[in-house]
């Protein structure tokens, strides 16, 4: 019976809640610093992600001999199963509000990559401040449809956060072909550090030479083949969890490992804070890899809840946990000014209720519509608390998503795949599925 990792669902989920944390947490103006620079190391999660994407591919997909367990054809029609289904409806959704907001002349707005830690002149934002162009951004929009959004390095634009499942394509085309010879390593842990090694040589070079513009910013953040050594190193966690030495030394030690490696959020957070010019590349790609690692292997030791209500639980969320990732950032657009309206209607004792609550309404569709917001409603401070309510709202509709639209798409598109592209499976029993994926 293939082992069920559940320590490796909530890891997954809270990684995913915390890039969801990371998005919205320039809306709250009371924040505390504390929280900003906690919250500012959101690329954590996404590094976890890959790492977790590696070993759960292994774990599921390949045999206990380290082969693959269907054909490679197989495996990346159900890749694209899992995938595709998230893609194009939170595509389509981020192209709906597209409609509804405030364009410009020349094209439309795209956030163009920064630095956040480097001065305004190494940074050429001259060169990025115009607008994208029409033709430039319907090219993009194919792109985007295509999966390929990740090769450019400029600019985010639409539903930015799907860069990463982008990247996890391309990761995914390379695992029939690194990922067994990955698990027949005989020196995979000399293999490993080399795998790291290789992988800290570019944030090294680049903040060496200074190159803090906008496109080293891009390739930096987001470039499958610059990201490729976490997907890979996820695979030699899973190889390293296999030896029974190391699995029961991981399972002694798992919660001091769990500290270490959380410990690591204040650690980068404390090098940014000190010099972020000379350590974001660093910190962003690499150098806290080790610690994330700690972290996924001690998640590998917890065994099942007691209770089916609690394994269900873990199982939903972290199934769910790629399209809550994916869908929060269209809705970003919207939450600002929903909230901000509704916090107004609330302060606003001097109207008859009934009015109000009309008003609010009108205003908010208003908002939606791309309509102008009025400076007394732009000036509202979100408080911190509202965290809470966004976080239940986006986790709830990504739930609802994934149980009763992604998750049946998926099955049915899975159930129309040639026989012999369906994997070879000894037991009815099977792990958790690599993020995004439902059982």
């Amino acid at each position: 019976m293939t082992k069920h990792y559940y320590g490796l669902e909530w890891l997954r989920f809270l990684m995913a809640l915390y890039m969801v944390v990371y998005h919205l947490g320039g809306l709250y103006g009371d924040a505390p610093q504390l929280f900003r620079q906690l919250v500012g190391m959101g690329f954590y999660a996404t590094s976890t992600f890959f790492l977790l994407s590696g070993f759960l591919l292994a774990h599921v997909c390949l045999n206990d001999e380290g082969q693959m367990k269907g054909s490679p054809k197989g495996f990346i029609a159900r890749r694209l199963c899992n995938l595709y289904p998230i893609h194009l409806i939170t595509l389509s959704i981020a192209l709906i509000l597209l409609f509804f907001r405030e364009s410009v002349a020349e094209g439309v707005l795209v956030y163009y990559n920064q630095h956040p830690y480097a001065p305004v002149e190494d940074r050429s934002l001259d060169e990025v401040l115009p607008p994208l162009g029409w033709t430039a951004a319907g090219a993009h929009v194919v792109m985007q449809f295509l999966l390929l959004q990740s090769w450019e390095p400029r600019f985010l634009w639409l539903n930015g956060a799907t860069w990463s499942i982008s990247a996890l394509l391309f990761f995914y085309l390379l695992f029939p072909i690194l990922g067994p010879r990955l698990m027949a390593a005989r020196r995979w842990l000399l293999l490993g550090f080399c795998v790291w090694g290789l992988y800290l040589l570019l944030p090294l070079a680049a903040t060496w030479l200074g190159a803090y513009d906008y496109i080293t910013v891009g390739v930096m953040h987001r470039n499958p083949i610059v990201r490729l050594p976490e997907f890979l190193i996820g695979i030699l966690l899973y190889r390293a969890v296999k030896e029974p030495s190391i699995a029961a030394w991981v399972a002694r030690y798992r919660y001091l490992l769990i500290v270490v490696g959380l410990s690591s959020l204040g650690f980068g957070a404390w090098l940014l804070n000190e010099d972020g010019k000379h350590w974001f590349y660093l910190v962003h790609n690499g150098l806290l890899t080790p610690f994330q690692s700690m972290l996924l292997l001690a998640c590998t030791t917890f065994s099942a809840p007691r209770t089916a209500s609690v394994r269900q639980i873990a199982q939903r969320l972290g199934e769910a946990s790629l399209c809550i990732f994916a869908i929060h950032t269209p809705l970003i657009g919207l939450i600002a000014p929903w909230t901000r309206r509704i916090l107004t209607w609330l302060d606003d004792t001097g109207e008859a209720a009934s009015e109000a609550v009309s008003d609010v309404v009108e205003d908010m569709m208003s908002d939606a519509m791309g309509d102008a917001v009025s400076d007394a409603i732009v000036s509202v401070t979100i408080p911190l608390w509202a965290l809470i309510p966004h976080l239940l709202f986006i986790v709830g509709l990504g739930l609802i998503f994934q149980r009763f639209l992604i998750g049946p798409i998926r099955r049915w598109l899975e159930r129309r795949l040639p026989n012999h592209w369906q994997p070879r499976r000894k037991t009815a029993a099977v792990g958790p599925r690599p993020p995004g994926e439902s059982s």
